[in-house]
């Protein structure tokens, strides 16, 4: 597909990633990559510590956890405003109910007896991060309650574990509308790593404007079906390396992202864009 010169998915310390705002920063330009996205999950804080960082295009972005048929759906929001209103109280609420949806899984795990984990000293640990699975694994990890994250997600508080509580902060739809109130664009995640690819047609319905064609769990058959979606409904592209710092993981900078024919493209989609305002 031609030399990556574009991620435009990757997470931070203010969701569930390893690195600053500002190592990322480096981390792409080190790696040669000419525009990026911070798409933390349902946050926005780490874009102001972005402002500083002018020798690479930036897009901001975040990656919005929905629910539709108990299965998780992920919208990719592209060149939001972070000040919008609507935004900000829906992201605060979530975060709300991220710490509670954790507790009652830590204390699930405690009352049956599966592993025992000090809630306080969870919450001063993740501090300003995000309440979320992966730092809650890590976590477990690092106290020595597991011995990995896959034994910790396949044996605790992974979706077929007992311990699972899902999310359930809003519909797709919902957050489409949230992400266009703000002055994005909405982009449907990885469409094949969870089988998201079949409520397309609904979303396209609802003003869905593009697609993460090329992602580290995308193979080639995988790239090619999310780009015969997008030129059915006409809809953008648009391709990143999730990267979150973990090591080992597949999902590593210039892993999956957008040539510079692809990334012109997508940029033609805001014409009216403002890349460095964060």
């Amino acid at each position: 597909m031609g030399e990556i010169v574009a991620d435009l998915h990757m997470h931070s310390v203010c969701s569930d990633g390893l690195h600053t705002p500002e190592e990322l920063c480096e981390l792409v330009v080190s790696k040669g990559i000419n525009a990026f996205s911070l798409t933390d999950h349902d946050s926005v804080q780490g874009l102001s510590r972005l402002k500083n960082c002018e020798v690479a295009t930036i897009v901001p972005g975040l990656e919005l956890t929905a629910t539709m048929n108990d299965k998780e759906v992920h919208l990719l929001g592209y060149y939001i405003d972070p000040a919008n209103p609507e935004l900000v109280d829906t992201l605060k609420a979530i975060r709300q109910k991220r710490v509670e949806r954790l507790l009652e899984i830590v204390d699930y795990l405690g009352r049956t007896g599966a592993v025992r984990i000090d809630a306080d000293d969870l919450l001063v640990e993740l501090g300003d991060g995000g309440f979320n699975r992966l730092n809650l694994a890590r976590y477990m990890v690092k106290k020595g309650l597991a011995k990995s994250l896959d034994h910790c997600f396949k044996d605790f508080i992974g979706e077929s574990a007992k311990a699972y509580r899902p999310v359930n902060y809003f519909s797709p739809l919902k957050a489409m509308e949230l992400i266009h109130h703000a002055g994005g664009l909405a982009f449907l995640a990885h469409p094949y790593t969870n089988k998201t690819y079949k409520i397309i047609p609904e979303l396209v319905e609802h003003g869905l404007d593009g697609l993460e064609a090329f992602h580290p769990s995308h193979g080639a058959s995988e790239n090619q079906g999310c780009l015969e979606w997008a030129a059915r409904f006409k809809l953008g592209v648009s391709g990143g390396s999730d990267f979150h710092g973990n090591p080992g993981s597949p999902r590593q900078l210039l892993s999956a992202g957008l040539n510079g024919e692809r990334l012109v493209e997508f940029l033609a989609l805001k014409p009216d864009r403002d890349m460095v305002t964060v």
